[in-house]
């Protein structure tokens, strides 16, 4: 296997995997109809034909848009199927670790090995009994009771506290040699909700230089990256890989949920939640009530974008730092749009008239009395803004400094203080500054 792809040499590391161990195999769902040996499954979604378990095995997504100008494509390998509810994190760890043992070691990755899943999840969590009682954590309170380790999530401390302590961690994202190969290992996690970044200040600066050291690292036969990303996305874990060698670069996914929605639209993925509803009594479940559909389909946007951002960021293609940015100013903006109740192509047009200014003044006091104290707080933080954000930003400042002069002209404010639009028009001034 020396002359192949290092995301070729782990296919078909998983394909002996699953063929040694295919009477254990149920990593699409509860229903998958397979036809024995393992040789061929039925594929999650309806309507699909049966592909050789190769196939099945991998999937290949190819992104271009506006956050990847330049094409890129990743692997997204299909796992253990995960059907236990909480458990997308020790799903997740787990094929972290598979991952990197196989290209680090040269070793057939366990991803289909149920036993070895679920002894990996007892021994994590005996080794978060044992870290509690260590270091002293309140064994009364969430989440180190007991009961909490054995049938809570896989908490941020849980994940904290294993990358800090637990062997298995350390050893598998320390840097080291193998056969005459020196392995750069790094890993990261990266929390992401309803489009934005939760990570703060200091780990994106920290996040910003890992993603400098891929896009810089020239790989030789004799020195190799491996970079992790654990993906916390709003209600799942999944895991990420970018490796990087003289044969190329490789970007892989894995997901315990092993669904192709990566390129699907959002009536694609409301059409499928829709489906799921209508399949969950079969698979003896209760439908979910409509808090819990809306957070499905915010989380499957939330993963798209996540994976597109990354692979953006990886490339040096746009900065992580940028998007927040441009993420922070649509907090203050889109709020006025919402207000207004109009269109973003109708706010850009929108002006003061003597018919509107009563109403549109109305509207912008009460956004600068709102948001006058967000605004204040994104100042120094205009990083790289779009086009599009710097036409919404100055019809702010247009808008604001028109309901002003009504103000003003009308004697609707106490001369003696500054309005709330004195405030944000000397912030968004500032701001602009920056732009």
């Amino acid at each position: 296997m020396e002359n192949l792809h290092p995301a070729q040499e782990i296919i078909l590391n998983i394909v002996s995997q699953i063929q040694k161990h295919h009477d254990f195999i149920n990593y699409m769902n509860s229903n998958s109809q397979k036809i024995k040996q393992g040789q061929w499954i039925q594929q999650y979604f309806k309507n699909e034909p049966n592909l050789p378990i190769t196939h099945n095995t991998i999937r290949v997504v190819e992104l271009q848009n506006e956050y990847i100008p330049i094409k890129q494509h990743f692997h997204h390998i299909l796992v253990h199927k995960q059907n236990v509810p909480n458990l997308c994190g020790y799903h997740a760890t787990f094929n972290l670790v598979q991952c990197v043992q196989s290209i680090k070691y040269r070793i057939p990755p366990l991803f289909y090995d149920i036993a070895a899943f679920w002894t990996y999840v007892r021994r994590t969590q005996d080794f978060l009994r044992l870290y509690r009682n260590k270091y002293q954590l309140d064994s009364t309170t969430w989440p180190w009771r007991d009961s909490d380790i054995e049938s809570g999530d896989f908490e941020r401390t849980y994940l904290k506290s294993c990358l800090h302590a637990k062997p298995l961690f350390k050893t598998t994202f320390q840097n080291e040699i193998v056969q005459d190969v020196k392995y750069l290992v790094t890993n990261d996690t990266i929390f992401f909700q309803y489009g934005n970044v939760i990570n703060g200040y200091n780990e994106r600066v920290a996040l910003q230089k890992k993603f400098d050291q891929f896009k810089d690292f020239k790989p030789s036969k004799n020195e190799e990256l491996i970079q992790t990303y654990m993906l916390g996305v709003t209600n799942h874990w999944i895991s990420f890989l970018a490796y990087k060698c003289v044969l190329g670069t490789q970007f892989i996914v894995m997901d315990s949920r092993n669904r192709d929605f990566f390129l699907w639209n959002q009536q694609q993925i409301r059409d499928f939640l829709q489906q799921d509803q209508l399949e969950r009594p079969n698979r003896g479940q209760k439908p979910l009530n409509q808090f819990y559909l809306d957070l499905y389909e915010q989380g499957m946007k939330d993963l798209q974008q996540i994976i597109t951002l990354l692979i953006s960021w990886i490339t040096g293609q746009t900065k992580l730092e940028s998007y927040v940015s441009n993420q922070k100013i649509r907090v203050f903006l889109n709020p006025l749009i919402e207000l207004l109740e109009v269109s973003q192509d109708e706010y850009l047009k929108l002006k003061f008239t003597n018919e509107n200014a009563a109403n549109l003044y109305q509207i912008l006091a009460l956004w600068s009395d709102q948001y006058r104290i967000t605004v204040s707080e994104y100042i120094g933080n205009a990083i790289d803004i779009s086009q599009i954000n710097k036409n919404l930003f100055l019809k702010s400042i247009e808008l604001a400094q028109s309901a002003l002069e009504f103000q003003t002209k009308n004697g609707l404010w106490n001369q003696q203080k500054q309005s709330p639009l004195h405030s944000i028009i000397k912030c968004l001034k500032i701001i602009n500054q920056s732009i």
